[in-house]
């Protein structure tokens, strides 16, 4: 018997026939999460009231980054980025800039709703991934993500940490096959910190991996900070995704 880390249903009452990846396969994610059912595998990548969807969010949002790394010559057809036209974005590389496309800039707080979305799919990996890996997401102390990522309910936050030095990818084919996976170096998965921080394609993200994070965000601050303050700036907490570098303008420097 199987049972979702999402609904907490289980077989025979819901099927697990397609394959659940936690980065998207069209951005080169290889690794499955088993235990996503059918029907949640399907929700995040659907439109739910006009509202952009959580999978799509994530990919335009990185697939910019990629497009930096990779260059003109692994974009195109039977190559790495099959094509990069962003949905939502203009994108200039030359002078790092990335605006909303005014069809979108019109609409009433549609860049609060984009960020909403990108912030969801973040925990939406982080719970598939650790899934993955420790096999434990169906615990209680993760009904908060539960709630956030699949159910939008609440509120949570991303913090982004901006490079201050140009950095060296993790593999030379991370930008081909950009997994998420978790980072050693920059763990805080325990309850005395609170707090997840994570690498992914040059960036580097924080966020609570309990309900109470209020409690606990001024030490988690302040021991991060300790670790990565010759190379990175104070975090935000991002509002918007033009918050994040996803240029990479200090590759220019």
């Amino acid at each position: 018997m199987k049972t979702c880390i999402w609904c907490n249903k289980s077989t025979p009452h819901i099927s697990f026939n397609k394959k659940a990846h936690i980065v998207p396969q069209s951005m080169g994610g290889t690794e499955i999460c088993e235990n996503v059912c059918d029907s949640c595998n399907h929700f995040f990548g659907a439109n739910h009231d006009g509202v952009p969807p959580i999978e799509l969010v994530f990919k335009e949002t990185f697939n910019i980054t990629r497009a930096r790394l990779l260059g003109k010559s692994n974009i195109g057809k039977n190559k790495a980025l099959s094509r990069f036209k962003s949905v939502y974005f203009n994108v200039d590389f030359v002078k790092n800039r990335i605006d909303v496309k005014p069809s979108f800039k019109l609409q009433t707080g549609f860049q609060s709703i984009l960020c909403h979305q990108f912030k969801r799919s973040i925990y939406k990996i982080f719970l598939e991934e650790n899934e993955r890996v420790n096999g434990n997401s169906r615990d209680d102390k993760y009904d908060f993500i539960r709630e956030f990522a699949r159910f939008n309910i609440g509120d949570y936050p991303v913090l982004y940490y901006q490079s201050k030095v140009p950095f060296l990818l993790s593999s030379k084919d991370e930008p081909q096959k950009p997994n998420f996976y978790f980072q050693k170096k920059f763990v805080y998965l325990d309850d005395e910190h609170g707090f997840f921080d994570t690498y992914y394609l040059g960036h580097v993200f924080g966020f609570p991996i309990i309900r109470n994070w209020e409690l606990v965000f001024d030490n988690y601050i302040s021991q991060s900070l300790k670790q990565k303050e010759r190379f990175y700036k104070r975090p935000i907490s991002i509002k918007y995704l033009t918050d994040i570098d996803l240029t990479l303008s200090f590759m220019n420097a």
